[in-house]
């Protein structure tokens, strides 16, 4: 072999033995810190229903080091027993994130993140409809929100360009008073409080309030997500974002005062849209299904579904026509009118109990 190809050649070999150690260096991992508590029950993850009575199990890995107490926080207050149960008769559902806190007799403690669904002990009851009247609808109105107050129909509309808030003649369809809103804007739900109109937009995480009366720009405000569904209990502002997810907002900071999850006894129920609150309940549109979810506004529970498969007939259309997305209550009439995006009709409809109720 050529002295100086031999030379280079242990120069190289060198260098790649240098290359690895210290691509050793970089890639060692610090030895794990073993923890001598674990959960045994119940198990990180699982799901429970509303009631139901949790018993935490906590092992020592080391027979030297005894378990003195162990403490459960969640939402800032200790839940469980001296009996290591937590009772969640009073919880409300979704995702409970636990912080456990075990104090060993070798005077440390250890914490862990624990993770708890509770699912809704509520079996929601069936409602079906029948039409009471039909009325004409504007079809070039992709109907966002809906709301009926002193007996005048209010609509928003989406789309880029095309959105507006408008006043409905309920019988004929016709448009009565009008505002567009800015290009920009994709507009959303609506909600009625304190003689203003408050109207969302979808991804821009803006909105606007209107005076109910003269459709003059009062101020515009800002939140945090997407913008969907919109009504009033009439202290606060509710809104929907499309997720499982409802908050309850303060109307003249637009602040997040609460939020609820939304469960029926099965799990999450997601996609929620067009909203409604009606004689103490939430109604909740879901986004692309022929469903209104009736939900307990304190806790988020699933207490009736309301089908409406079958009220517009796709069939009879073009394909321009969209998903439900209208719902609004005369509570001086008890009268409830459904419509959807680009609905040539508007239904006025009574709520059936359905026969696997019965």
């Amino acid at each position: 072999m050529n002295p100086f190809k031999s030379i280079l050649f242990l120069i190289s070999f060198a260098t790649l033995i240098g290359c690895d150690s210290a691509n050793e260096k970089k890639v060692s991992i610090s030895p794990r810190v073993k923890n001598i508590s674990k959960v045994d029950a119940p198990k990180n993850g699982i799901n429970s229903t509303i009631g139901d009575t949790l018993v935490f199990s906590i092992s020592s890995n080391d027979a030297d080091i005894a378990i003195d107490s162990v403490q459960v926080i969640y939402n800032g207050k200790n839940v469980i027993s001296q009996q290591s149960i937590w009772n969640t008769i009073n919880e409300t559902p979704g995702k409970k994130t636990l912080t456990i806190s075990v104090f060993l007799s070798n005077g440390t403690i250890e914490k862990k993140r624990h993770f708890v669904t509770l699912l809704s002990d509520i079996e929601p009851v069936r409602y079906t409809y029948r039409i009471t009247n039909t009325y004409i609808h504007d079809p070039d109105a992709f109907t966002q929100g809906l709301l009926i107050d002193n007996s005048k129909l209010y609509e928003s509309t989406g789309e880029k360009g095309q959105s507006t808030l408008r006043q409905v003649e309920l019988k004929t369809g016709k448009v009565l008073q009008s505002i567009d809103i800015a290009s920009q804007y994709f507009g959303e739900g609506i909600g009625l409080l304190n003689e203003n109109i408050y109207m969302l937009s979808w991804k821009e995480r803006t909105g606007f309030v209107f005076n109910k009366n003269s459709f003059e720009l009062v101020r515009q405000f800002s939140y945090p997500t997407e913008g969907w569904g919109l009504t009033s209990n009439g202290v606060n502002l509710i809104m929907s974002d499309g997720t499982h997810m409802i908050y309850f907002m303060e109307p003249e900071s637009f602040s997040e005062i609460k939020r609820i999850e939304v469960y029926d006894q099965n799990g999450p129920i997601d996609f929620l849209n067009e909203l409604e609150y009606i004689n103490g309940d939430l109604f909740a549109v879901r986004w692309q299904t022929e469903q209104i979810y009736i939900i307990e506004p304190n806790s988020g529970k699933v207490k009736g579904i309301l089908d409406l498969k079958g009220i517009f007939d796709f069939s009879t259309y073009d394909k321009r026509h969209d998903v439900l997305n209208g719902i609004a209550y005369d509570k001086n009439l008890d009268r409830y009118y459904i419509t959807g995006k680009w609905w040539p009709k508007l239904f006025e409809i009574q709520l059936v109990a359905a026969a696997n109720n019965l």
